[in-house]
């Protein structure tokens, strides 16, 4: 296996467009701490994978705590430096659903996390310009992406 995907339900069904070569772990409700504290069992359990993607930090928003988030994110930064394989956060989606002060959240989460990751030497894909106004690329719920946005995420994270 050389991708190791591990992510909120947003992006549940990306397993399946991804092929033999990755796994997808999915816990729907983790918070970027959650992740911080199991990030190198997770990576002991798969120690042939090259490259690992994390996707999180979109539940945090919603506790409205951003210089708390900051500092989970710096600690899982910090965490992921020690990793035998090359890293990517993999940042928000800009929400359909959820309002105005959603969008800011996520939208300064974002701007953050990419000098965050430039400064910790960790790769970003930046997914927010990508999904912003394109309701299209989501199902009805709002949150998860349908087959074509799933198909968008996966080319954005690897190519």
């Amino acid at each position: 296996m050389s991708k190791l995907i591990h992510s909120d339900s947003a992006v549940k069904d990306v397993q399946r467009m991804c092929g033999k070569n990755t796994k997808v772990l999915c816990f729907p409700k983790d918070m970027v701490n959650n992740l911080k504290e199991r990030i190198l069992q997770i990576a002991d359990e798969y120690p042939t994978v090259t490259n690992i993607v994390l996707h999180t930090g979109s539940n945090d928003v919603s506790k409205q705590q951003s210089e708390v988030l900051k500092r989970d994110f710096t600690g899982l930064l910090n965490t992921v430096n020690s990793l035998n394989a090359a890293v990517f956060i993999s940042g928000p989606v800009p929400p359909v659903r959820g309002g105005d002060e959603r969008f800011r959240r996520l939208f300064a989460l974002n701007k953050w996390l990419i000098s965050a990751c430039t400064d910790h030497s960790v790769h970003f894909i930046n997914n927010f310009n990508i999904f912003w106004e394109r309701r299209h690329l989501f199902k009805a719920n709002g949150f998860n992406f349908n087959k074509s946005g799933v198909k968008l995420f996966t080319s954005n994270l690897f190519y």
